[in-house]
């Protein structure tokens, strides 16, 4: 599937790669994502390059017995494989017990093997993984809503001296809130909760209940939700 490389080769290559690097880059970029679409086709081209060089150099030591001038064309893809996981690491972040961005980082693997397909000229391979790449992130989203349909966030409440933790937490459970992680503060004055967890509920509304009920607690001077889906 890997031919001569003429500027009409090389046009098709990378634009196969520019086209499936901006499929997926569109959707990371709707979502918000730190690596949205620029940075997912800079990363296919910088695939693609990469294995066009490869490509290009083997064409130039082509019948060369030198042991020094014998290439391996894996060295590139290694490389570029290599490289991508700083990126994909900077994409990934934890808040508490919740990480988020691992599907980012995942889409940035993809798209560099995407990129590594079309620039060697496996053009059937490229498309294929592009189809399933849209497919896992646009049809299996709408799935995991369907099974999970949980509301991720931080529960936080400040009270006075007179407050009872106990009576917040066990608060909280009546609201439905399944807390993964807490953590107390309590001084003379008064002190806070933080609670980690999830909620079924429809979460503007659930969110609005939760913080009037729990503003409404004894001692408590305050009560903030921070959603983290």
């Amino acid at each position: 599937m890997s031919g001569d490389l003429t500027l009409d080769t090389i046009a098709v290559r990378i634009g196969l790669t520019f086209l499936a690097a901006f499929v997926l880059g569109w959707d990371r970029e709707e979502l918000g994502h730190p690596a949205g679409l620029r940075t997912l086709v800079l990363i296919g081209l910088s695939a693609c390059t990469a294995m066009l060089l490869a490509d290009w150099l083997l064409a130039q030591t082509a019948g060369s017995s030198g042991g020094l001038t014998r290439l391996d064309l894996m060295r590139l893809a290694q490389g570029v494989l290599g490289g991508i996981g700083f990126i994909g690491a900077g994409t990934i972040l934890k808040q508490g017990n919740i990480v988020r961005g691992v599907t980012t980082a995942a889409t940035l693997w993809l798209t560099t093997v995407i990129g590594l397909c079309f620039g060697s000229g496996a053009w059937p391979i490229g498309l294929a993984a592009t189809l399933a790449g849209l497919v896992t992130l646009q049809a299996l989203r709408r799935l995991e809503a369907v099974l999970r349909r949980r509301s991720y966030g931080t529960m936080t409440l400040e009270f006075g001296p007179e407050a009872d933790p106990a009576a917040l937490l066990a608060e909280l459970d009546a609201l439905g809130l399944k807390v993964k992680a807490s953590t107390l503060v309590q001084g003379v004055e008064g002190g806070s909760l933080r609670c980690l967890g999830s909620h079924t509920g429809e979460d503007r509304a659930w969110t609005l209940a939760a913080v009037a009920r729990l503003r409404a607690a004894r001692a408590v001077t305050k009560a903030s939700w921070e959603d983290l889906s």
